[in-house]
């Protein structure tokens, strides 16, 4: 992991990037292999521990393993490190009204979806390294830059369960108090936004970022819009009755497979009583997931589609349900694979398109294969299953090399869906 460190910074001082709004920024690193995104930043002061976690979208509480990476040991602790006592003011902000205690700290959980269950731990506070952008001679300039009173906590190796060894545990950017970017905007003062530019490799030598604060000014001129809708029932593993979801949902109204509209009950993009059914947005889902009817429908559609471009189809490849001959597709320098065009008409606005009421997020073949082999391409979808609790999971895969903003201030997810058709990549970021 030295010599990763090692390039990621060489990568993250070499980035040069007109900036507006966009004022503190973490990197985003992928590991292809288990296709989870994570970032790294140092925590405590002085020693300072560098610290490798997952973006988790949809968590309450930041966490990590603190023994495995020597945090804070009893004999060269962080001076700067201390515990939020239990019933507190803080602590009920940042676990909520059945906060508990854990040896007269504030406790919260510790776990993942993958997790086998959930681990009571207390939460801490720390100070953290970021960085932060200032505009110099038409150049983005990077400087360390530290954020006091991070909250986190220390868990064992219980919740380690499906998240990639390159990492000890998840940072949260949920729409909770304690998330990164909650903490950020009130320390700092900056817009209540946050923007993730996923990269589709390390290997490769390019890196994302999140964006804390604005977007750069060079992205946010082709963004669509669309409005974050509220799922009234919680999504969360741990929840109190009556709580509303912590996740990003927003509202699509359509599929479209090369302008052809795929059928299927429009009640699946509601929510239902339960708050069963609508669409999230997730960075742990490597790929985007359908319920059954709506993956079927777009299979249909796109494999008549890819026919008639005479794409070649093959035998599936789990986890895929349409997959092709490589060969029989044509490669683009700017969409990536010729395919059929997916895509999601949304409720909200496009400064694109003619049309500002019906914007599209558009799904070009650099986001919708995924190449399995030298031989074969399968189609980046995932069949959900018939009881799926949300019925489309946008996925990482269908998020990369695109920018895709989280403006809080607004209420709205941005998106720059349009960057490959354009030639360029929010995540074009070189080492030298």
């Amino acid at each position: 992991m030295a010599s990763t460190l090692t390039l990621l910074l060489l990568i993250i001082f070499s980035i040069s990037l007109h900036v507006s709004n966009a004022t503190f920024v973490l990197p985003i690193l992928k590991d292809t292999k288990n296709s989870q995104y994570f970032t790294t930043f140092l925590v405590g002061t002085p020693p300072s521990t560098r610290v490798y976690l997952v973006i988790d979208l949809s968590n309450k509480w930041s966490w990590f393993t603190c023994d495995l990476y020597g945090y804070n040991n009893t004999t060269n602790p962080s001076i700067t490190s201390y515990n939020v006592p239990c019933n507190s003011r803080k602590c009920e902000r940042y676990a909520g009204q059945g906060n508990f205690c854990v040896d007269d700290k504030c406790g919260v959980y510790a776990y993942t979806r993958w997790s086998n269950g959930l681990y009571a731990v207390a939460l801490h506070q720390d100070t953290t390294t970021l960085y932060k952008l200032t505009q110099q001679n038409s150049l983005a300039q990077l400087t360390k830059t530290s954020l006091p009173h991070f909250p986190f906590s220390c868990a064992d190796k219980g919740p380690l369960k499906g998240l990639s060894p390159y990492t000890k545990g998840v940072i949260t950017l949920a729409k909770v108090p304690n998330s990164f970017h909650s903490q950020i905007s009130s320390t700092f003062k900056t817009p209540r936004k946050f923007s993730l530019c996923l990269p589709t490799s390390f290997s490769r030598g390019y890196n994302g970022a999140i964006y804390f604060g604005g977007t750069p000014n060079y992205l946010s001129k082709s963004l669509i819009t669309t409005p974050f809708i509220v799922n009234p029932n919680s999504t969360a593993l741990i929840y109190s009755i009556g709580e509303a979801s912590v996740e990003y949902f927003i509202k699509v109204t359509s599929i479209e497979v090369d302008k052809t509209p795929i059928r299927f009950s429009s009640s699946l993009l509601s929510f239902d009583k339960n708050g069963i059914g609508g669409t999230k947005i997730s960075t742990l889902d490597p790929y985007t997931v359908l319920h059954s009817s709506i993956y079927k429908a777009l299979i249909d559609v796109f494999v008549s589609k890819a026919t008639a471009m005479k794409m070649t189809r093959v035998a599936p490849v789990a986890p895929f349900g349409a997959c092709f001959n490589a060969k029989s597709v044509v490669n683009s320098a700017k969409t990536g694979f010729n395919v059929p065009v997916i895509d999601m008409i949304l409720d909200g606005k496009s400064s694109l398109l003619h049309n500002k009421n019906n914007a599209r997020w558009r799904i070009y073949g650099a986001n919708s294969m995924v190449k399995v082999s030298d031989d074969v391409l399968c189609l980046g979808f995932v069949d959900g299953g018939l009881e799926s609790r949300t019925s489309i999971v946008i996925g990482g895969k269908q998020m990369e090399d695109n920018l895709v903003e989280f403006d809080l201030e607004s209420n709205k997810l941005g998106i720059t869906s349009s960057l490959l058709r354009m030639g360029t990549s929010c995540s074009n970021f070189k080492g030298i």
